[in-house]
């Protein structure tokens, strides 16, 4: 990921959109998500995080690429917004991270984390959350047409390697730590035309 932030410019990396999706928006705009302590995983250039500390919100953003968090500080402070970031692996132990938060949330980061590592990644989650804390993810779905539209495994134009889930892996996934209080296919627009993901909204179960 470093070299990605080091070497392309923001407005060619695919998943660097800098308004945050409507399904996201609506969540804040509804009030089911008001303003609260809340942590973005793969926060890459901060973008979203961004828009949560102009919302009301105290948000942090946490991405693997130090590159990306030097990015996501810059512009932070050129915007004037106060806000955290932190360098750290989603995958490993994140001692960086001292805080526990109300909410939790990924941004299609999972596509980008294999099945073999993905309970890791669940734990991680539960470690960051206060009791009854809320986590959202949104990944691609392998209904998408996206990179050949066939195969779990897929491999992007700038390199990456991706794997798309389904909706029945995803319940089992979440559902040994968390309620999950919806789950759904949705319809993102990116930078190059809409594509199919599986947004689902829980809550840390407690004992």
């Amino acid at each position: 990921m470093n070299k990605i932030y080091g070497g392309m410019d923001l407005n060619n990396i695919p998943w660097n959109v800098e308004t945050p999706p409507e399904i996201f928006q609506d969540l804040i705009r509804s009030k089911k998500l008001p303003p609260c302590k809340i942590i973005e995983l793969g926060c890459g250039a901060g973008n979203y995080v961004r828009y949560l500390s102009k919302m009301g919100f105290d948000a942090t953003g946490v991405d693997i690429s130090e590159k990306a968090i030097d990015i996501a500080r810059e512009l932070a402070q050129k915007a004037g917004v106060a806000c955290e970031f932190i360098a750290e692996d989603v995958l490993g132990e994140m001692t960086e991270i001292k805080s526990k938060y109300d909410f939790v949330y990924d941004w299609e980061l999972l596509h980008h984390i294999y099945p073999e590592d993905r309970n890791k990644y669940i734990d991680n989650v539960q470690k960051l959350l206060k009791p009854e804390g809320q986590y959202m993810s949104v990944c691609f779905s392998e209904e998408s047409e996206q990179f050949g539209g066939v195969g779990k495994y897929r491999k992007t134009p700038i390199g990456t390697i991706l794997y798309f889930s389904n909706e029945a892996e995803l319940e089992s996934l979440f559902c040994r730590l968390f309620w999950v209080e919806e789950m759904k296919s949705i319809d993102i627009k990116g930078k190059k035309g809409i594509h199919k993901a599986i947004y689902a909204l829980m809550r840390l179960k407690n004992g």
